[in-house]
């Protein structure tokens, strides 16, 4: 696969998280599609990294290019909750920066990030940030596993 279309398919978790974002309001449509986007994400963001694998990419490379999207939200999230006020932040960019997060299967993983801390600001943080490494964990471990099997 080429390396331009690769790095365009880094983008598919925050469409993802767009798309359930939006479809999180229709009754049936909206807890399906949080329940079961997430999981395909995670089961597509493993195949990329096998495609990554591929590419000839280093892997610390392609983690870092694969989680751009994710990295930058995250920077954008802290940027925009932690150094604005409720009234001086950008409603855009704070609902853009959440997108990455909302394509993660975090509700699998609720006792994880609440173990971070009770506060609702220090809760969404926790979230945000278990959101990247878990995204990049499962990419490396797709990355790993193109590698191995491409030896084999």
């Amino acid at each position: 696969m080429k390396r331009s279309v690769l790095v365009l398919l880094t983008f598919i978790p925050f469409l993802i998280g767009c798309l359930i974002n939006f479809s999180i309001m229709v009754p049936v449509i909206g807890s399906a599609s949080f329940t079961l986007l997430p999981i395909a994400t995670t089961i597509f963001w493993f195949y990329l990294g096998k495609k990554f694998a591929q590419s000839g990419w280093n892997v610390f490379a392609s983690i870092l290019i694969a989680n751009a999207t994710g990295i930058l939200s995250l920077l954008i999230y802290i940027w925009q909750f932690w150094f604005h006020t409720a009234d001086t932040r950008n409603l855009v960019l704070a609902a853009l920066s959440q997108y990455f997060s909302a394509s993660v299967p975090t509700y699998l993983f609720g006792w994880i990030i609440t173990a971070f801390g009770s506060q609702t600001y220090t809760i969404m943080l926790s979230m945000q940030i278990f959101a990247v490494v878990f995204m990049m964990l499962v990419f490396a471990c797709g990355y790993w596993w193109g590698k191995h099997r491409a030896r084999n």
